[in-house]
């Protein structure tokens, strides 16, 4: 298998003087829907589709949750999930007020398996 992908022209905005240059993109062929999950799961296990589908819905409901409480949520051979925060930073502890929190990300730490399937990727030009 190989990540398609395609040629853009941008210019850096921070320096419009400069000449554009030409950055991949990836082509994305398609996205992958529960229902795809759920066929492709039921192909492999001893689990039907309709009960993975009701598992995996039930999974992306009950995740929120568990991450807007500040949690890491760990996924197995998938990777975790965890919240980062992004706040501006005061000299003093006592000044610091929650108020300078500026976002409230979910990052995906991908796990060793992932990592090694994602190096052996091949590129192919669209």
């Amino acid at each position: 298998m190989a990540i398609k992908f395609k040629l853009i022209t941008r210019k850096n905005p921070s320096k419009p003087e400069q000449a554009p240059k030409h950055y991949a993109s990836i082509v994305r062929p398609e996205k992958i829907t529960i229902d795809e999950l759920s066929r492709r799961v039921a192909e492999i296990s001893p689990v039907n589709e309709l009960d993975t589908q009701t598992a995996l819905l039930s999974l992306a409901k009950i995740i929120p949750e568990y991450l807007a409480n500040g949690a890491t949520v760990e996924l197995g051979d998938l990777g975790r999930l965890q919240v980062n925060l992004s706040s501006s930073g005061v000299e003093n502890e006592e000044d610091f007020r929650k108020e300078l929190i500026k976002s409230c990300n979910v990052r995906f730490q991908p796990s060793v398996q992932v990592k090694k399937a994602m190096k052996n990727v091949d590129y192919k030009k669209d």
